[in-house]
């Protein structure tokens, strides 16, 4: 009996500290977020977005739609986009999409 009176502010004491932990995360994590406020580029493409006419997701579009297959990836390359592509036929195809003209190669 005891021994349970004296593990109780202990208790109590674990509880409180694991509230706190929970309660700060959240604050932690939004400092840790990138700010586009900052003033720093963290940018690692070789061109700013505004140069870039065609999007990833718009080249991907334009590659599933002239090939008809399914895209397996996507990355930016230099000054465009990298697709690799699996046609119907079965065949991986990879596909180079310019971000400033949308022209397929």
């Amino acid at each position: 009996m005891i021994r349970a009176m004296n593990r109780h502010p202990f208790r109590q004491a674990c509880c409180a500290l694991a509230l706190g932990l929970v309660a700060a995360a959240p604050a932690a994590q939004a400092r840790d977020r990138w700010s586009p406020d900052e003033g720093l580029s963290r940018s690692y493409a070789p061109h700013s977005t505004a140069e870039r006419r065609v999007s990833l997701q718009q080249a991907v579009e334009r590659v599933q739609r002239s090939t008809g297959g399914r895209v397996l990836d996507a990355r930016e390359s230099g000054e465009g986009y990298r697709i690799k592509v699996l046609t119907r036929r079965g065949e991986v195809r990879v596909v180079y999409v310019d971000a400033r003209t949308g022209e397929m190669r």
